[in-house]
């Protein structure tokens, strides 16, 4: 679990085979969970795992800066809601306490850590 706690840890994030980063700020601005959220979480979980964050906003250079997310509960439950039912993904893997909110001068973001899913749960699909 990559540990992100200041603004120059966002400006030092890059998107790889294990870090993902996503605005979530929905069509209207007013927050949401990103649709495209589970294939990544999918992916993280049938391999070795990684990091999602979300509130992020990605720069021309790659690098991505604070966006926040106002109110993170809403995320939180459509997170919570989804993976636990099995009509949208086949199984969670992820612990409350690898769910955290993260306040960054004064705006927030959701770090969610995804580990590799034991051997009998794969593989994490989406249904």
């Amino acid at each position: 679990m990559i540990d992100v706690s200041t603004v120059a840890d966002i400006s030092a994030l890059r998107e790889s085979y294990d870090i993902e980063c996503k605005l979530a700020q929905g069509r209207d601005g007013k927050d949401q969970l990103p649709k495209d959220v589970w294939e990544t979480y999918s992916a993280f979980a049938n391999t070795q795992g990684g990091d999602i964050f979300l509130g992020l906003k990605e720069r021309k250079d790659q690098s991505f800066e604070v966006a926040g997310i106002e109110n993170t509960q809403k995320v939180l439950d459509e997170l919570w809601t989804s993976l636990n039912n099995p009509s949208a993904v086949s199984g969670n893997v992820i612990r409350e306490s690898w769910v955290k909110v993260i306040a960054i001068e004064g705006k927030n973001i959701i770090h969610i850590h995804v580990p590799q899913a034991p051997r009998k749960q794969k593989p994490v699909y989406i249904k």
